[in-house]
């Protein structure tokens, strides 16, 4: 269930199951060119970036994004709209046959990531399995309202959820897995993974955390 994940660095994660699913990807080091499918979450350069963007990208990946970021997309890449699917908060969708729904990803009561710009979360579905990716927020009713299998939350601080937040969170949705993003580099302690690993041993004994930023 977690073999398929990776973290590039930060929030940059793939999915590679029968499609390879990149979300926010992020100094990518290596030109694999293998993305079926790229999510982006928000327009900060830590989620939205060209260059790397650039590099996992193929002749036919298909982008998924909320409106700010896709009129960045059509700025960037030369992608045609049936390449270029737009998404709102609430709304379920399916992309080369994965099941997808789009979550609100937010702040509130910071003015980093405002409710009113419509950025969001995904989760997906890969063989039976529902991957909620968090994208930049604190605790949210609509975040809380989330059913998944797997948890991909961030846990750095400042801009997201701190640790014993994020823990918070996890016990809200109660999955079988999570997994700590957001921290190390270029925001967040290192020592954010551990902490939210040992707050989870005390919140919520259920859940299995998964550490993959090393």
């Amino acid at each position: 269930m977690l073999d398929p994940i990776s973290i590039n660095i930060h929030s940059s994660i793939k999915i590679a199951d029968a499609k390879a699913l990149y979300f926010d990807p992020f100094r990518i080091t290596e030109e694999n060119h293998d993305a079926d499918v790229i999510f982006v979450t928000h327009d900060h350069y830590d989620h939205f970036s060209p260059e790397d963007i650039a590099k996992v990208m193929k002749a036919d990946t298909v982008f998924v994004a909320p409106a700010s970021t896709s009129a960045l997309i059509r700025k960037a890449f030369p992608v045609p709209e049936e390449r270029l699917l737009t998404v709102a908060p609430g709304e379920a969708t399916e992309v080369l046959g994965v099941p997808v729904e789009v979550i609100a990803s937010y702040n509130p009561g910071k003015r980093f990531h405002p409710k009113e710009q419509g950025w969001v979360g995904y989760v997906v579905t890969l063989g039976g399995i529902r991957y909620y990716v968090c994208g930049d927020m604190d605790i949210t009713e609509e975040g809380k309202n989330v059913r998944c299998d797997v948890l991909l939350v961030p846990c750095g601080g400042t801009y997201t959820m701190d640790y014993k937040e994020a823990a918070e969170f996890t016990g809200y949705l109660r999955p079988k897995y999570v997994v700590p993003t957001h921290y190390g580099d270029p925001v967040g302690e290192k020592t954010c993974g551990s902490a939210f690993a040992e707050e989870i041993k005390k919140t919520s004994p259920q859940t299995q955390v998964v550490i993959k930023i090393r």
